[in-house]
C-alpha cells in the first residue's frame, strides 16, 4: 500500500506550481497524496494578479477531517497565505506530530512572477513563532531567507550564518536553495552534524515555474523513502533537474517570451 502525504498550499490553476504541482511530484514518486489549499491565485504562465486565502473555518475543519481519517506520514507546507491560517495549521499539526515522520515546508513568499505573497512583519513573525517550531527541513530560496532572517545575504559567510540562525529556531535542518554561482545553481543546507553542505547542478537558460514546489516535494518523498538527509537531498535535487533538462530542447529555439516555462 502506498504511503500517504499531506500537501497544504496554495492552489495554482496553471498546475505549474502550488498544490498541483506538489501532487504531480509526489504522485510520480510512488505516494498517495492528500492536498488541502491556504489559498486561490489568480495567474497564469504570463502574470500572477492577486490570491484570496481559503476562509479560516473551512481550512480548519478540512485540515481535521483529513488528519483524522488519512494517518499521513509526512507533510509538505508551501504558501501559507495569512497568520491566521499558520496559527490553526501548527495546532493541528502539534497535536498530530508524534505521528509524522517528516514535515517539509517551503516557505513561498514569493511568486515565480516577482509577485509578493506576504505583507508585514507579523506574517514573519507567527511563521517563526508557531510553525517553525515543527517543522524538520525549511526550504527557502535566497530572497526568502533575507526575508525570514531580515540581514541582507551577499557572501557566503553570510550564507553560513543564515544556515545557523535559522539552525537556531529549532529547525533542525536548514537549506538555502538556488544560489547563483557562476555557471551553477548551489543548494546549501545542515547535515545531520551540524556541518554546511553543498549540492549544485549547472545553470539552464530559462526560468521554469513551480520548481521550488517541486524540489521540496521530491525532498519529502526522498526523505520518507531514504530516512537518509544527504542522500534525499541529492535525489531531490537531481531527480528535478533531469526533469528540467527533458524539456529545455523544447524551448531551445523559443524567441524569448515573459512566459514561465512549465516543465511537469
Amino acid at each position: 500500500m502506498k504511503e500517504r502525504v499531506l500537501v497544504v498550499a496554495g492552489f495554482d490553476p496553471s498546475g505549474g506550481a502550488g498544490l498541483l504541482m506538489d501532487t504531480k511530484v509526489l504522485t510520480l514518486l510512488g505516494f498517495r497524496v492528500c492536498a488541502i489549499p491556504t489559498a486561490l491565485t489568480f495567474q497564469n504562465s504570463k502574470v500572477f494578479e492577486s490570491w484570496v486565502p481559503i476562509e479560516e473555518k473551512a481550512f480548519e475543519k478540512m485540515l481535521r477531517l483529513t488528519l483524522e481519517d488519512e494517518n499521513p506520514e509526512g507533510v509538505k507546507i508551501g504558501m501559507l497565505a495569512t497568520p491566521k491560517l499558520i496559527k490553526i495549521l501548527a495546532k493541528s499539526l502539534r497535536e498530530y506530530r508524534p505521528k509524522l515522520k517528516w514535515v517539509v515546508l517551503d516557505p513561498v513568499l514569493k511568486a515565480s512572477l516577482r509577485k509578493d505573497l506576504f505583507k508585514g512583519k507579523d506574517f514573519v513573525d507567527v511563521l517563526k513563532k508557531e510553525l517553525l517550531p515543527i517543522v524538520d527541513v525549511l526550504t527557502p530560496n535566497l530572497e526568502e531567507a533575507e526575508a525570514l532572517t531580515d540581514v541582507k545575504i551577499t557572501s557566503l559567510m553570510e550564507i553560513k550564518e543564515t544556515l545557523g540562525t535559522l539552525k537556531a529556531w529549532k529547525i533542525n535542518y536548514p537549506l538555502i536553495t538556488g544560489v547563483d554561482e557562476a555557471d551553477k545553481k548551489v543548494t546549501f543546507y545542515l547535515d545531520e552534524d551540524g556541518k554546511v553542505r553543498r549540492v549544485s547542478v549547472k545553470k539552464l537558460p530559462f526560468e521554469f515555474h513551480g520548481t521550488g514546489c517541486a524540489f521540496s516535494s521530491a525532498l519529502l518523498a526522498f526523505l520518507l523513502k531514504e530516512k537518509n538527509l544527504n542522500l534525499a537531498v541529492k535525489k531531490a535535487l537531481f531527480w528535478v533537474y533531469r526533469r528540467l533538462l527533458k524539456v529545455k530542447r523544447e524551448f531551445s529555439e523559443e524567441v524569448f517570451t515573459k512566459r514561465l516555462k512549465i516543465f511537469l
